[in-house]
């Protein structure tokens, strides 16, 4: 790398260690310079661990005193996420938040102008799209429509069956401290109902990175068609023109966890199936059926985590300033998605 990247933390608690802080930790070139934690104890431990030299007690003194950082790695309660990330692209800094980048499509798009107007690396961690997995799957994908190799796409099928997918992970620094910031924002639109506003933030917190997925391989348009909603889970459908799709979905009560998207052709299939998001060095598995020859094609990837192919991907963006495949750019599409699915049958 031609120079450190000096970067910042805001929030350090079980996600921002283990998917974040220690990835970033891992690259050469990086130095993380500042950290910003409400719970000081919990502070004071993770700059130890990570020899992190400045620590601060909230984002507000960080932001102050911290004149010359590359990029901040923002990774704090879903309700805060937006609102801190506005006041970072205030400042001008780079940024990397987790998913979702708003609790609403207006938000995250006055956040998206901020990043444009600035002309700032505003990137979302929707780590699947970082799965080599996923990255051969889209490459296959386009070839087969584009040569028909495998006949004419009917059709997709997108799930998330949700139960655990922590994978007893650790590694992190645990606390008792509290976190005791109330959460005074909104978390839907307001337009949605007051009985349905914490069914709608369940939703886009669980599913908002299928969506990102089905935008990820369908890059165009396409019209949220039906849907069909239960108490534990359910199914939203979509018209392509050409062909359709599928979501299904469903909130489990136990540590199985299933999900991927499987593309289904008049000679044949795609199917795709991702590793619960902190099982460590899985890359999602890809099988591949060629009907017109009779065969099935399953490629091997390396072992490695998604979580950390996206924090060196999210630093190459910054050394080399090029375009981040999770840019903010492409995640305010899966929020404008996620309202037109919620505005159905209201």
């Amino acid at each position: 790398m031609p120079k450190d990247i000096n970067i910042g933390f805001i929030g350090s608690g079980f996600v921002g260690q283990v998917a974040h802080l220690h990835n970033y930790n891992e690259i050469d070139g990086v130095n993380i310079s500042a950290l910003a934690e409400l719970r000081q104890g919990l502070g004071r431990k993770v700059a130890q661990k990570y020899n992190i030299k400045n620590l601060y007690k909230n984002h507000i003194e960080l932001l102050e005193n911290e004149k010359k950082l590359d990029a901040i790695i923002l990774i704090v309660r879903r309700h805060q996420t937006s609102t801190l990330a506005e006041e970072v692209l205030k400042r001008n800094i780079n940024l990397f938040t987790e998913k979702p980048m708003a609790p609403t499509y207006a938000q995250g798009k006055k956040n998206l102008n901020l990043a444009i107007k600035n002309n700032l690396h505003y990137v979302i961690g929707n780590m699947r799209r970082h799965d080599d997995g996923v990255q051969y799957a889209k490459k296959i994908l386009n070839e087969y429509i584009l040569n028909n190799e495998i006949g004419s796409l009917i059709s997709y099928r997108s799930y998330c069956y949700a139960g655990g997918d922590y994978c007893n992970i650790d590694g992190n620094i645990k606390t008792t401290e509290e976190n005791l910031i109330e959460n005074n924002l909104p978390i839907s639109p307001s337009w949605v109902a007051k009985s349905d506003e914490k069914k709608f933030e369940k939703f886009q917190n669980y599913f908002v990175h299928n969506i990102n997925i089905i935008n990820f391989f369908f890059e165009d348009a396409y019209l949220v068609s039906n849907k069909i909603s239960k108490n534990n889970g359910g199914s939203i459908f979509f018209d392509h023109g050409d062909f359709f799709g599928q979501f299904d979905y469903a909130y489990l009560e136990s540590d199985l966890w299933e999900e991927g998207i499987d593309f289904h052709f008049t000679h044949g299939s795609i199917k795709v199936s991702f590793p619960p998001a902190f099982l460590k060095n899985q890359p999602a598995k890809v099988i591949i059926y060629d009907g017109k020859k009779n065969k099935f094609i399953q490629p091997y990837f390396e072992w490695n985590w998604s979580f950390k192919n996206q924090s060196k991907n999210f630093i190459d963006s910054i050394i080399n300033n090029t375009a981040n495949v999770c840019d903010a750019r492409n995640s305010i599409k899966d929020l404008e998605v996620i309202e037109k699915i919620w505005k159905l049958n209201q």
